[in-house]
C-alpha cells in the first residue's frame, strides 16, 4: 500500500470517529436529562420527638437512611413509608420507586414542643413588626431593635420560659413622652357644681364633662376648655385656691410624682436605741404611670394623697396627721381632662362683735353684742390633662424658653458666690471667674434644653 492510500484511509477513520462522539454526547445528554436529580432537589420536613410522617412511594424499591438514631424508616405494602422521629438531629431518607426513579428528603427533627414554641414566637412577634425570627438548629433567634420597655419585658419572659428561645433584640428604643398638666385646686362645693361637677348624678351637666364608668365619685372625663377660665376666675375672686399646678413630663411606663407640703418632724430611735428624728411628709402629693397603647390611648394609674396636721389630735411623739387618700386606672385620648375629687374638708368660723367689756358680762353680756357660726364645705378637685409630646415639640421649647425667662429675670446680674463667705473684695471688684463662671454655666443650660439659646 502507497503511502498515500494510507493517508486517505486514516482521514477516513478520523471522521467516522468523530461522529460517533458527538452521537453517544448526544445520547448521554438525553439519558441524564430524563434522570431525576436525586442530590439536588432534597424536600426539608420538620418533624418534634415522638412524632411520625408517611411518605407516598407507589412502586417502592429500596429505602436509605442517614442516622438511624435520628429517624426511623418503616415501608407500607410497598407503597408508603412511615418515618418515626426519634432523636434530636439532622437525617437524610433517600427513596427510591419503580416509575419516579431516587427522591432525597432532609428530615430535621426538633425538641417536643417545638410547634407550641414557635407558634407563640409567631403570636408575640405579630405586635412588633420590627422584630424577626429565624429557626437556626434547635433554637429560635429573635432579632430587632427600636424595643419599648413592655416589649423587652415581654421578650425576656419569653426567653425565660422557653431556653431555645434566643433573645438577640437591641437596646430599648426612644420611648413617647406625656406630658401631665396637673391642677389641685381647692373650691367651695357650692361653686363646684355650678362649674358643673356633681359627683353625686351621672348626668351630663354644664361644661361639658361626661361619665367615664363605674368610679362614680372618681372620674369624669370630657372637662370643656371654658372650665379653666372659670377656675381662674374663681381664683381671682378668692373662692377657689390653687394649692398647686406642676407641670410632669414622663416616659411611657414610668412614673412622675410631685409632693407639695412639708415634713413634721417625730421622734424615734434607730436600732441602737439612740434617739433620732423622722420627717413624715404631709400635704398634697400626687403619682401618676402613663402607659400609651398602640392606638395612642394613654392608659395611667394615678394615686392621690392628702394629709394635713390635725391640730384636736395631738400625743407625746408629735402630732397627728389626718390622710386622704385614692388610686384608680383609667383610660383617656391625648388632651383631654380628668378630674379627682371626693376629697371633703369643713372649715367652721366664729365671728363676735359687741361692746368691749359688756359683752362679756355673763347673763346680761347678749345684750350688747352677738355671735355668728358660719360653716364652709370645700372639696378638693385634682384635674389632670396627659397630652402625648415628642422630644421636638414646640410646647416644649415653649416650656423652656419661659423657664429660662425666669431665671434671667430672678438674676439679672451674675450673682457673687464669694461676697457672703469670704467678705468684701479688695477694690469692691468682683472675682473674675465668677461672671465667667455664671455665663459658662448658662450656655451649657441654654445648649441643654430645647429651643436654643436665648437672647
Amino acid at each position: 500500500m502507497s503511502l498515500c492510500r494510507r493517508w486517505r484511509l486514516g482521514r477516513r477513520n478520523a471522521r467516522a470517529r468523530r461522529a460517533a462522539c458527538w452521537v453517544v454526547s448526544l445520547l448521554l445528554a438525553a439519558v441524564l436529562h430524563a434522570l431525576p436529580a436525586t442530590g439536588y432537589a432534597a424536600e426539608d420536613i420538620l418533624l418534634e420527638v415522638g412524632q411520625t410522617h408517611v411518605l407516598p412511594a407507589p412502586g417502592l424499591s429500596r429505602i436509605a437512611v442517614g442516622s438511624g438514631q435520628v429517624v426511623q424508616a418503616q415501608a407500607v405494602d410497598g407503597k408508603e413509608v412511615i418515618l418515626f422521629a426519634r432523636k434530636e438531629g439532622v437525617s437524610s431518607v433517600h427513596v427510591w420507586t419503580g416509575r419516579q426513579g431516587a427522591k432525597a428528603y432532609t428530615l430535621r427533627v426538633m425538641p417536643a414542643g417545638f410547634g407550641r414554641m414557635r407558634a407563640e414566637v409567631e403570636q408575640l412577634l405579630a405586635s412588633m413588626p420590627q422584630l424577626r425570627f429565624s429557626v437556626v438548629g434547635h433554637q429560635i433567634v429573635i432579632e430587632g431593635s427600636g424595643l419599648t420597655d413592655d416589649h423587652k419585658q415581654r421578650i425576656a419572659a419569653l426567653a425565660a420560659r422557653y431556653p431555645e428561645v434566643l433573645d438577640l433584640t437591641g437596646d430599648v428604643g426612644w420611648e413617647q413622652m406625656v406630658l401631665l398638666d396637673v391642677q389641685v385646686v381647692e373650691i367651695p362645693r357650692t361653686r363646684l357644681w355650678e362649674l358643673g361637677l356633681n359627683w353625686e348624678t351621672g348626668a351630663d351637666t354644664a361644661g361639658g364633662v361626661t361619665h367615664a364608668g363605674p368610679w362614680g365619685a372618681v372620674q369624669w372625663l370630657g372637662v370643656h376648655a371654658s372650665l379653666g377660665a372659670r377656675l381662674q376666675a374663681l381664683a381671682q375672686r378668692g373662692e377657689a385656691v390653687f394649692l398647686a399646678r406642676p407641670r410632669l413630663l414622663a416616659r411611657s411606663g414610668s412614673s412622675a410624682s410631685f409632693l407639695a407640703g412639708g415634713e413634721v418632724p417625730y421622734p424615734g430611735a434607730d436600732r441602737d436605741g439612740k434617739g433620732t428624728t423622722v420627717f413624715k411628709p404631709y400635704g398634697v402629693g400626687l403619682t401618676i404611670t402613663p402607659r400609651i397603647d398602640p392606638r395612642g390611648t394613654i392608659r395611667s394609674r394615678i394615686e392621690v394623697e392628702a394629709s394635713s396636721i390635725d391640730p384636736t389630735l395631738t400625743v407625746a411623739a408629735g402630732p397627728a396627721m389626718r390622710t386622704r387618700r385614692a388610686a384608680t386606672e383609667f383610660n383617656l385620648p391625648s388632651g383631654q381632662t380628668l378630674v379627682l375629687g371626693g376629697f371633703l374638708g369643713r372649715e367652721r368660723t366664729q365671728h363676735t362683735r359687741g361692746l368691749p367689756w359688756l359683752s362679756e358680762l355673763p347673763v346680761i353680756g347678749a345684750l350688747f353684742g352677738g355671735r355668728r357660726e358660719q360653716t364652709r364645705d370645700t372639696e378638693l378637685a385634682i384635674f389632670v390633662t396627659p397630652t402625648i409630646v415628642k422630644p421636638d415639640d414646640p410646647a416644649l421649647a415653649g416650656e423652656a424658653l419661659r423657664g429660662r425667662q425666669l431665671l434671667h429675670r430672678a438674676f439679672p446680674e451674675p450673682p457673687d458666690m464669694l461676697s457672703e463667705i469670704s467678705g468684701p473684695v479688695q477694690g469692691g471688684r468682683k472675682p473674675a471667674w465668677s461672671r465667667s463662671q455664671w455665663s459658662s454655666a448658662g450656655a451649657e443650660a441654654n445648649h441643654a434644653l430645647p429651643g436654643g439659646p436665648t437672647p
